[in-house]
């Protein structure tokens, strides 16, 4: 009778060894550089309870549209811009999408360079050395600012004082370094730093809505896990560590 409690007991222990041995399934997911505290935060929580990696590339919504159009392994893509999202959609590269987050944009800037300024049309002020913003053609948030500097017709005066980012974690950075006295940047990113106080919310009016959709790929449809990840970025879990940086739910 020993014996064989000996080899049952022996074989649940290769049994879980085998378990724990298992590889982690890869999941590829583009995302907007502006999500990249708020994902970080729930890759962390959600590789802990599944056996999934989630392989993460961050930057401008424009340039992940045309890295996933170039064939580039993505399983979700996560867009701070509907219109690079419906141009995936339109060429057959993604298989289901939600509007899941909407955002705001602000001007920022150091307290040290703040003085003077309360509004966005105290931007055109001589004393501004410089105003960083995403670059409009491949940054979401640089098309937005565009919009709201136009609107506001305050483009013109401006124009030749902007200095652009290549996405809006850049467009931060400059301003926290004093490379540029003002920023154009999204109220999420703006509450990640400690470093800048957030002047003034551009009018809503002023540009587009700030909708970020998510979109499961066509690639991930035989991908069990990055559609299971997929429906978790939607459950109240994944919308309370959005809204907890700042995030909107979407409608």
């Amino acid at each position: 009778m020993k014996k064989w409690t000996g080899l049952i007991g022996l074989g649940f222990l290769l049994a879980g060894c085998g378990s724990a041995n298992e590889e982690a399934t890869d999941i590829h997911i583009m995302a907007a550089a502006s999500l990249t505290d708020a994902l970080g935060e729930i890759k962390e929580h959600y590789e802990q309870e599944h056996q999934v990696n989630l392989v993460i590339n961050y930057g401008s919504s424009g340039k992940l549209r045309e890295q996933i159009s170039q064939g580039a392994p993505a399983d979700i893509f996560l867009s701070a811009s509907l219109s690079d999202m419906e141009t995936l959609e339109a060429d057959g590269e993604v298989s289901e999408s939600v509007h899941a987050l909407k955002n705001q944009l602000v001007m920022i800037s150091t307290p040290e360079a703040a003085e003077g300024l309360s509004e966005w049309q105290d931007i055109t002020n001589d004393d501004i050395q410089g105003i960083a913003m995403g670059q409009p053609d491949s940054v979401p948030a640089g098309r937005y600012s565009l919009e709201a500097l136009e609107n506001q017709g305050i483009w013109e005066e401006i124009q030749d004082r902007v200095v652009y980012g290549t996405d809006v974690r850049q467009v931060l950075t400059y301003v926290e370094t004093g490379n540029t006295d003002v920023g154009l940047v999204y109220q999420t990113d703006a509450l990640s730093s400690d470093q800048i106080e957030i002047i003034d919310t551009a009018p809503e009016q002023s540009h587009e809505p700030i909708i970020y959709p998510i979109g499961l790929l066509t690639n991930a449809e035989e991908n069990e896990s990055a559609e299971a990840f997929y429906q978790y970025l939607q459950t109240e879990d994944a919308q309370t560590v959005f809204e907890a940086y700042g995030f909107e739910r979407g409608e």
